[in-house]
């Protein structure tokens, strides 16, 4: 019975040492065999499984990066740029227009 009770109490204790370590995971930093070590046991839809992705890198045609981010991070980073694009559109509506044309007297004679 003290055997049962011991492998109880590791089996309850596992899942946070488990979030515990996810909490410290910095994917940019992990090597493709860590990568894939860490996603063994996880399905591809875990927010804690990683994906990498290659990007352009900037002002470059052809050199490209390496970004690599769990799936809940990448959910964050699509959330706020989304968001930054929405604050550009809605400052550019409601910013008033430049200066006058000078050619243009009125909408009318343009």
């Amino acid at each position: 019975m003290p055997m049962l009770t011991a492998i109880a109490l590791i089996l309850t204790q596992a899942p946070a040492a488990t979030l515990a370590n996810v909490a410290e995971l910095d994917p940019a930093k992990m090597t493709s065999a860590q990568i894939k070590a860490h996603n063994a046991a996880l399905d591809r839809k875990d927010p804690n499984y990683i994906r990498c992705e290659r990007q352009t890198a900037p002002n470059s045609l052809i050199a490209s990066i390496r970004i690599c981010r769990t799936n809940a991070q990448w959910i964050q980073a699509k959330r706020i740029g989304e968001q930054n694009a929405r604050d550009t559109v809605e400052a550019m509506r409601s910013r008033p227009e430049g200066p006058p044309d000078p050619v243009c007297k009125d909408a009318t004679s343009c």
